[in-house]
């Protein structure tokens, strides 16, 4: 499993991975799909489940929403009202020439430490990484180090699916928060909602339900934890192509868990007003508590037919429990508002693709927050689909929760070299214009110079800039502007102004890159910009070059002469002479157009140079900060690791005290083979042992734990020793005395059978000798065994009697079943075939010579049948007896 995609949410994150058997959500270490995309901080880091178990009592610690966090300034306007959910602190960090990012404040190893979110989001991806990595060492039933980003066991070509929505810079910090961790075999930044529908389209292309001549249009409508998106697409087999995307980012299953938490923080406010120390929705603890009620409550209420959902608190705040009953009806009047909002984008991409629900052959939902009820009811009206029909008549055919992750996998899987997949073709939906704009007009002040992609001079073109991106292109791309410059200028990247009404966020800049390009000095030259949009969709110049056109003669190559044989020569002379039949107007023709002499053919040459040029990203991180943050994370990790293994060796102190506390007491284990004084002082120092754990040692270091448990093993382990001993040497000598036993038997009568023959004196010898040593090595170590007690240690060792019985057996089982050598039968048959072969060539030269005797002359062959057939004519003629 090296090829894996990844569904990286908001609250939760599913990684797949491609394999021979097709495509496979990989469980983790607690067999859960769902893995809650979190990173919590206290003396190490905890990643996933492991944070989300200790989120409530450390949710300063505990950092979530990396993904709608990554890649704004501190000053975004997004930024900052998403930060009004968060319960950790953000901070902003500063940059020399770049707005300020976002870091978050964490107390780690007992040191208050700033984490950039994008290596907070890198942390998460590693982590899914690891999870495959240990599902491939399970699998190979090997043991690997699974933590090293360069183990055999890490999957090594990922794509990672994001918003349709995101911007480049967002794009951008996602790819360097996953650097900054040693990532850095990203095949892809894709679409969610092209990995949905290439999950959907693949699935359906392989039961032959696409036709070319009229392509299918689906409708995929996703509903996540914090944003809601409608996708139209077109499949023909083998194809699909991304028609509209529209979104709203803000909408999603919070905002809905928000309502209800909402109404039952003024539930209880009202029932216990007057009595409470401050309002629940300002307790983050309590906040949690309603948050979690709330989620629970709408997934009761999701299920057509459930009527009321009830909420049980205990000690919810000021130790007040509290419970309430939310009906069915009250919530969906609760939720109207964000109800009204689901029509919009579903409206929008059906007027802008210009096709009608009719048009559309399934409605496909996914996304959690599309299992509401209420939300599925009204979807169906939107569209004007039956309300009667299961789901209102919408189609669940794909997972909603893995679809993402599944369609990610199967990019990966087309994209890796690893594998061999049928090519699928997707076209992608570009969803902000890019303009390409340059630094004032041409050097001349004209127009003149200017070329776009093949547009000409002539037609009406921009001053100083163009739309080189249209909204609805395709990616991977490379488009190209020609202008007319010389010296150093710079042409910028940005998001048009037309963008706003496609919901690109208010107040924030629409600006992406701006390039440096380096000409000669002196005259205009003609220079090809080539702008290019990756296939993660970000902008990047590809090159810059100036070209040089020229004319130059081409001279035709001359053809050479091959010599002719003197008669044709003189042919070619003779009809090369002028005839005197022929009219004397012929012949002056001939002489003119032996005078034209034909001028030479001009080629229009071109020369390209390439330029240097220099980018430059508002958001880009410098190779120093990036270091940095990598040095960070490999620091990180050292410690965790050292956390880890200090853990694990106080787990295994632990676990040992208690295991040998109980064996050491007990008759039926450890107490009969131990002496009094033994017991007394391993008992004492057991007990000793487990209080200091507890009290002093709680926090010791690792080499304090070893040396700890070393003291108590080797006090221990001898007296288990004897256990073991004394429990399997009996079995091993029952093995080894039947093993001689046999061998005995064997050698006593081998040399009375007939079928044991060809083995040698010798060797029965040596086998005897060996059988009678080893015999006698047991009986003298069972008399030194037992003259000890089972309080001793023990002189004769089940190990040293497997090897002896080994031993035996090695020596005497090959001689056992030596194979009889095969009698010696080939010189008689190499004899009797000389003989045979003798006598049959004289029998071959007596006939050949009878055969040169007997046989007839060609004048006898040819008379004698002749002679015959008149005999046997004459023969049939009538006797005339005159």
């Amino acid at each position: 499993m090296s090829v894996v995609g990844i569904d990286f949410g908001n609250q939760n994150t599913l990684i797949a991975a491609a394999g021979r058997g097709g495509v496979d959500v990989v469980l983790n270490g607690n067999s859960n799909r769902l893995n809650a995309c979190m990173v919590g901080f206290s003396n190490c880091r905890s990643i996933g489940e492991a944070a989300q178990s200790t989120a409530s009592s450390n949710f300063r610690n505990t950092i979530s929403s990396m993904k709608r966090l990554v890649g704004l300034s501190f000053n975004d306007p997004r930024a900052q009202k998403e930060m009004k959910f968060c319960l950790f602190t953000c901070v902003p960090i500063e940059h020399a020439g770049r707005a300020d990012s976002i870091g978050v404040k964490v107390d780690y190893n007992s040191e208050e430490t700033i984490v950039p979110v994008e290596a907070v989001a890198g942390m998460v991806v590693k982590h899914m990484g690891t999870i495959v990595a240990e599902k491939n060492a399970q699998t190979n039933k090997m043991q690997g180090d699974v933590n090293d980003v360069h183990s055999s066991h890490y999957p090594k070509d990922f794509v990672i699916t994001v918003p349709g929505y995101y911007t480049d810079a967002q794009k951008r910090a996602l790819l360097i928060g996953c650097k900054t961790v040693g990532i850095d075999t990203i095949q892809r930044l894709m679409h969610e909602n092209t990995a949905v529908a290439l999950a959907y389209g693949i699935f359906k292309d392989i039961r032959n339900e696409f036709t070319k001549d009229k392509p299918t249009n689906v409708m995929f409508i996703d509903l996540g934890a914090t944003s809601y998106s409608c996708t139209v697409v077109s499949y023909e087999p083998g194809k699909l192509d991304v028609k509209n995307s529209q979104y709203d980012p803000d909408l999603g299953g919070r905002e809905f868990d928000h309502l209800i938490a909402e109404w039952l923080a003024e539930k209880f406010e009202e029932k216990f007003k007057g009595k409470l120390s401050a309002k629940p929705m300002d307790k983050p603890k309590v906040l949690l508590k309603l948050l979690a009620a709330a989620e629970k409550a709408k997934k009761t209420l999701s299920p057509a037919g459930v009527r009321e959902a009830r909420v049980n608190l205990e000690c919810l705040m000021d130790d007040f429990d509290f419970n309430v009953v939310l009906k069915a009806a009250e919530y969906e009047q609760m939720c109207a508002p964000l109800l009204a909002r689901l029509a919009a984008p579903v409206e929008r991409a059906l007027n802008e693709t210009g096709l009608k629900a009719s048009d559309i052959s399934s409605i496909e939902v996914t996304g959690g927050g599309s299992r509401v009820g209420c939300v599925k009811r009204t979807l169906g009206k939107v569209l004007g689909l039956k309300e009667k029909l299961t789901n209102y008549g919408l189609s669940t055919t794909l997972n909603a929760d893995e679809a993402v992750a599944r369609g990610a996998a199967l990019q990966s899987a087309i994209l890796s070299p690893r594998f061999k997949v049928k090519a699928y073709e997707i076209t992608e939906f570009q969803p902000y214009p890019v303009k390409i704009a340059w630094d004032g007009e041409a050097c001349s002040g004209q127009q003149e110079g200017v070329e776009v992609e093949g547009d000409t001079e002539s037609k009406a073109m921009p001053t100083n800039s163009v739309v080189m991106f249209p909204r609805g292109s395709n990616y991977n791309s490379v488009r190209r502007v020609t202008l007319r410059r010389a010296g150093e200028f710079q042409v910028t990247a940005s998001y048009d102004d037309s963008s706003s009404q496609f919901q690109y966020p208010e107040g924030v800049s629409k600006e992406i890159a701006t390039f440096k390009i380096k000409a000669p000095e002196g005259t205009e030259n003609k220079v090809r910009v080539n702008v290019k949009q990756d296939i993660h969709g970000r902008i990047t110049l590809s090159s810059t070059q100036m070209v040089e056109e020229s004319l130059e003669v081409v001279e035709k190559p001359v053809e050479e002469k091959k010599d002719k044989p003197a008669e044709e020569k003189e042919g070619e002379a003779k009809e090369s002479e002028p005839k005197e039949s022929e009219p004397k107007e012929k012949k002056e023709e001939s002489k003119e157009k032996e005078d034209d002499v034909k001028p030479p053919e001009k080629k229009k040459k071109i020369k390209k140079t390439n330029l240097e040029f220099c980018e430059n990203y508002p958001s880009e991180w410098t190779k120093a900060e990036i270091d940095k943050a990598n040095e960070a994370e490999v620091a990180m990790s050292n410690t965790d690791r050292l956390v880890n293994e200090t853990a694990d060796k106080r787990n295994e102190l632990e676990s040992y005290i208690y295991d040998m506390r109980d064996k050491i007491n007990s008759e039926k284990n450890l107490a009969p083979y131990a002496s009094d004084e033994e017991k007394k002082t391993f008992s004492s120092l057991l007990e000793s042992g487990e209080n200091w754990l507890y009290e002093d040692g709680f926090d010791a270091t690792k080499s304090v734990y070893a040396a700890k448990l070393e003291e108590l093993t080797n006090l221990g382990n001898p007296i288990a020793i004897r256990q073991v001993e004394a429990v399997g040497r009996p079995n091993s000598l029952a093995v080894l005395k039947r093993t001689i036993e046999k061998y005995n038997n064997w050698l006593n009568t081998c040399s009375h059978q007939e079928e044991y023959s060809h083995i040698t004196p010798e060797e029965i010898k040596t086998c005897h000798e060996k059988s009678d040593e080893i015999s006698s090595w047991m009986y003298e170590m069972l008399d030194k065994q037992g003259s000890k007690s089972i309080t001793d240690d023990p002189v004769l060792t089940v190990s040293e009697i497997t090897i002896k019985t080994k031993e035996l057996t090695i020596l005497i089982n090959p001689i056992m079943h030596k194979p009889k050598p095969k009698p010696k039968k080939e010189e008689k048959k190499v004899e009797e075939k000389t003989e045979e072969k003798k006598e049959g060539d004289e029998k071959a030269a007596d006939e050949k010579t009878v055969d040169m005797e007997e046989k007839p002359t060609d004048s006898q062959t040819e008379a004698e049948p002749m002679q015959t057939d008149e005999v046997e004519k004459d023969a049939s003629q009538p006797m005339d007896t005159d």
